[in-house]
């Protein structure tokens, strides 16, 4: 029941105003909103953005225990365009403190036996993707995020992370990514087969948005329609996605309610400006 999320956690530079997010910190949001024991491994700048980003982590309930100061870099961000449809494109500059994640001492205490949540934007630096092996290597369930997003989408990255995941989230273009990189048709199911025969791969979730989700768990297949909702942005929609269906099935429910409860945080989500917005989590369960 422990989870510890790592990798980049920045400010989404938005027309409207700046949004704390990033993909690990939204799911460590949503996780311990849901009621799980979540951590965060990132790293901020020595900066006003940095301390405005831990303020707003206390103020979530989560603690900052494992997020490092860096004295030189500064806090990322992310330059989003929003689409017609409430997409979102971003540019990320670098170097920033995210870039020098250290696996400490203690970020490999809370590593040891918990299920570690990790992407590939973090490991556009050497020195992040060295530090997240070793986080790797400690953890007891390894789930994969893929977050492509271009120009930091590496196949050989992509690759050597998918080799040391359990479960792995995709979305329909990562689906497609991916399987042009594998040699296989731009197909779930047959990503799946090849993701078990290459890796190993125990489970893969398919995000497919107004299309719904799908995935292979446990030797089933479960088909999870979308619920329909007016979509401010999507921002973050994915992220509480895997947070809920993470939260259900560490719990031991089936994972027919796990995908349903996580088709309906998403939908909320979208339907909310920003990545994180305020909810109940019982009002999501049945």
């Amino acid at each position: 029941m422990k989870l510890l999320c790592v990798g980049e956690m920045l400010w989404d530079v938005l027309p409207e105003g700046e949004f704390l997010g990033g993909a690990p910190l939204n799911v460590a949001l949503h996780a311990r909103r849901l009621g799980l024991d979540t951590q965060l491994v990132s790293r901020l700048g020595d900066d006003d953005r940095g301390r405005r980003a831990l303020e707003r982590v206390r103020a979530f309930g989560l603690t900052d225990d494992l997020i490092q100061i860096d004295p030189a870099y500064p806090t990322g961000i992310a330059a989003a365009t929003l689409g017609a449809d409430g997409s979102a494109t971003y540019q990320f500059p670098s170097p920033c403190a995210w870039d020098a994640v250290e696996a400490t001492p203690a970020a490999l205490a809370a590593a040891r036996g918990a299920t570690l949540i990790y992407g590939t934007l973090a490991q556009r630096s050497g020195i992040t993707r060295r530090a997240l092996t070793q986080l790797l290597d400690v953890a007891a369930w390894r789930v994969f995020d893929a977050n492509l997003r271009a120009p930091h989408d590496d196949a050989d990255v992509t690759l050597s992370s998918l080799e040391r995941a359990h479960l792995v989230k995709l979305n329909e273009h990562e689906v497609a990514a991916i399987a042009g990189w594998l040699d296989v048709p731009a197909d779930a199911d047959a990503l799946f087969d090849r993701l078990q025969s290459r890796f190993g791969i125990r489970s893969l979730c398919v995000t497919e948005g107004e299309r719904g989700a799908r995935l292979w768990h446990e030797g089933a297949r479960i088909v999870q329609a979308a619920v329909p909702t007016v979509v401010a942005d999507t921002i973050g929609a994915g992220d509480s996605f895997l947070a809920m269906l993470l939260a259900e099935l560490l719990r031991g429910e089936a994972a027919t309610s796990a995908m349903r409860r996580a088709a309906r945080l998403a939908a909320f989500v979208a339907s909310q400006p920003g990545a994180s917005p305020d909810y109940r989590a019982a009002d999501f369960r049945d």
